[in-house]
């Protein structure tokens, strides 16, 4: 028969192996957040990729960066209770972009963006970067921004 002895030995060595697989498998760990400048922001959209705006709709209206493929989903809302996350913000995302797009996300200053590519990088999107500055960053650098049409109503002439 064997020893008790040798039996909780080897369980012990058999959970030791197990948890070093665990913190070291890449399909386990979290997807990591690519932050990256203005500039490369402005070469990966030219080069094709879409650029995902999450600041709110407002924001977005007043000027935004210029490219060939821009959304606006704001990743939160604020409110008279205060900034509240947008609950349909994966679902609005879903339903313009694919898990497997090339994905470039801004915002103001990179704070919402770095959340929203987190967010998106942990529901299954694979090629999604970070836009360090935001939109801040883009217009100091003069890059080409885009705003758009406001109605203004005839009192406000």
């Amino acid at each position: 028969m064997v020893d008790s002895h040798v039996i909780r030995s080897f369980l012990l060595l058999l959970l030791t192996i197990s948890l070093h697989f665990l913190r070291t498998s890449p399909s386990i760990s979290k997807p990591e957040v690519i932050t990256i400048d203005v500039s490369q922001a402005k070469k990966l959209l030219h080069d094709g990729f879409t650029f995902l705006d999450v600041r709110t709709v407002e924001e977005f209206e007043k000027g935004h960066v210029d490219s060939d493929k821009v959304f606006n989903v704001p990743y939160w809302f604020y409110t008279p209770n205060g900034q509240e996350n947008n609950p349909y913000f994966l679902m609005n995302v879903s339903s313009l972009c694919n898990q497997t797009d090339h994905i470039v996300v801004g915002c103001k200053s990179g704070v919402r963006s770095l959340y929203a590519t987190k967010h998106l990088l942990s529901s299954g999107f694979k090629t999604v970067r970070n836009m360090d500055g935001g939109y801040i960053a883009w217009i100091d650098k003069r890059f080409p921004v885009k705003v758009e049409q406001m109605e203004l109503k005839y009192d406000e002439l």
